[in-house]
């Protein structure tokens, strides 16, 4: 009998057969070391192009350099037209009576008159008789609005509330002072106790005696639960009162830096560079405005069928932001040739220092979203191709 030969058809094999290799579901379907590497190439040959794509798309084009420029002379302009002393009135009484022009009689009479007991700068007989004519108080018509802390514009909403309160005035001596030439930081601690802030009562506008600072605040707190009245008129005719001298030639100092030393307000506040805090609010909110005027001229050019909002705003920023750079380099040139210091432009440096910080990190948030977004287009695309070739052979998820 002849050998019968049997031929076996091999079995249908499915999409997920893993056939004779001998290879487990994990050593299949995770990628080796070489399969990694040239996967990670890829995605960062992808990162690169997407970079390039992004500096591509947030160039500044033509208009947007014309734009630039055109913001830089507005910002040049500014600083060159309104020096640090423009805008003043020549003296706090022009001031006091405008305010009282439009405040109301009731209010008005309620306050009666608006001085304050920390303009004070004369001493009386009696204070002269006590503590002799040869002491002074450091005070004067120039040096008061940096010497006394009711002037103050953080230390004063407290210090000058609870002066006039009390009809009383406080010294601001500070910690860092100038003496021969040089700045010495005083760190005695007992001296600050006892002389920081040298304190008086005032009579009829006139510096009568000594007292201290932690008496004052005493007396404001007894204030508190006897009569708030008085402390409420006190803190309204603080306000006014600041907000007076704050429009002055001779102005109010800058809050902080005034506290640390009064001898650094004096510099800055003399007639040869007039720093104080209305030169620098000017500066920086005209700056502020030019910058807001210029965000929405250049959003007149945006075509949404075009452009994409966030790459568009991108280039904004770059516009505020080189031509505000722009316009403090040439301010800063200007003033170390000429060596006019009223023309130094505090306010702008520091709305062009907080776009630097500001707008580059809104610009990194850009860029981000931007590689994020497109990546997980290409992912989202990737995964479409999946499902459709899984859908042929019939899954489906």
């Amino acid at each position: 009998m002849e050998d019968v030969i049997v031929i076996q058809k091999p079995a249908k094999r499915g999409p997920f057969d893993l056939g004779d290799n001998n290879k487990s579901l994990d050593e299949i379907l995770l990628m080796d070391k070489t399969e990694i590497e040239i996967a990670t190439q890829l995605h960062m040959d992808k990162y690169d192009k997407l970079v390039q794509e992004f500096k591509f798309k947030t160039a500044l084009t033509d208009l947007d350099l014309k734009i630039l420029v055109f913001c830089s002379a507005l910002q040049v302009l500014r600083w060159s037209v309104l020096s640090n002393e423009a805008l003043k009135l020549e003296q706090a009484s022009s001031a006091d009576e405008f305010i009282e022009k439009y405040m109301p009689a009731t209010l008005s009479q309620l306050l009666g008159d608006l001085s304050v007991p920390y303009d004070a700068i004369q001493r009386s007989e009696w204070f002269k008789a006590k503590y002799g004519d040869d002491f002074s108080t450091g005070l004067s018509g120039a040096t008061h609005r940096y010497k006394t802390l009711g002037h103050d514009l953080i230390a004063g909403w407290v210090v000058g509330t609870a002066n006039i309160a009390t009809n009383t005035l406080t010294v601001n001596n500070g910690i860092l002072n100038y003496e021969n030439g040089e700045f010495i930081l005083d760190t005695d601690f007992k001296k600050l106790i006892a002389e920081w802030y040298p304190s008086y009562k005032v009579v009829e506008h006139k510096i009568n005696e000594k007292t201290h600072i932690s008496k004052i605040l005493n007396w404001t707190m007894d204030m508190v639960e006897d009569n708030r009245k008085i402390l409420a008129v006190s803190f309204f005719k603080q306000a006014i009162h600041m907000g007076s001298d704050f429009f002055t030639k001779q102005g109010l100092p800058l809050p902080y830096l005034n506290i640390l030393s009064p001898e650094i307000s004096k510099y800055l506040m003399g007639t040869n560079i007039r720093i104080d805090s209305w030169s620098v609010t000017k500066g920086a909110a005209l700056s502020m405005l030019i910058n807001l005027i210029i965000w929405y001229f250049h959003r007149l050019w945006f075509n949404p069928n075009l452009d994409d909002n966030k790459l568009y705003e991108a280039r904004t920023r770059k516009i505020l932001m080189y031509s505000n750079t722009l316009s403090s380099i040439i301010n800063v040139g200007y003033v170390g040739l000429t060596d006019d210091y009223k023309k130094i432009d505090i306010g702008g440096i520091g709305v062009t220092l907080w776009r630097l910080i500001n707008d580059s990190k809104k610009m990194q948030n850009i860029f981000s979203e931007f590689i994020e977004r497109t990546m997980s287009n290409d992912l989202q695309k990737q995964e479409d191709e999946v499902r459709e070739q899984l859908a042929r052979f019939g899954y489906s998820f």
